[in-house]
């Protein structure tokens, strides 16, 4: 079977955000899975002065390969960044049949629990297939070392949790898709 393509986006386009160690251990943990990925970030694809999306044909073409999406975000004010609604609303048939894994990040301990579930609702608009496991990164500013590595060591275990959930459903999707079921 061929090897899966799943790219990370990350949830906001603000600079010195405390949850970006949190997406790029997911894309590396990804990576050490031989999974063919991307870090995508808001902030590369967008005008910092107008917010409009200034190169969004890149981030069309990686979707429309993809055979799955991690989406790592923020929760901001109980929900998700501006940023990622516009890096979501800029594509739409790129999405459909595809499964989507949701990531929340918080300073607090719930790990952004109310973003995960308004996300859910939103990718099952766009005719992905949100998947029931998540990672709930709480407390962000304690939890990876300066190296990137994670302070809990529990967290590689909950992510391959929702990484096998992730990888079968991106399998049969893709067969789905591809018309070989």
């Amino acid at each position: 079977m061929s090897t899966l393509s799943i790219p990370v986006l990350f949830g906001t386009a603000r600079e010195g955000n405390a949850s970006e160690p949190a997406a790029k251990y997911i894309h590396a943990l990804l990576k050490a899975r031989a999974i063919e990925t991307a870090l995508v970030l808001p902030r590369d694809y967008h005008d910092k002065k107008t917010l409009e999306r200034a190169a969004p044909k890149p981030w069309a073409e990686l979707m429309a390969n993809a055979d799955g999406l991690v989406i790592v975000t923020p929760e901001y004010n109980h929900g998700y960044p501006g940023g990622l609604k516009e890096m979501i609303d800029a594509l739409y048939d790129e999405y459909a049949r595809k499964p989507v894994a949701i990531c929340g990040v918080s300073a607090g301990g719930l790990g952004g629990a109310r973003v995960v579930e308004q996300l859910r609702q939103v990718m099952v608009e766009l005719h992905m297939c949100p998947i029931r496991e998540a990672v709930y990164f709480s407390n962000i500013r304690d939890l990876f070392n300066p190296d990137g590595s994670p302070t809990d060591p529990s967290l590689e275990k909950r992510c391959n949790v929702m990484f096998e959930e992730l990888f079968w459903f991106a399998r049969v999707l893709k067969a789905g898709r591809e018309g070989t079921v």
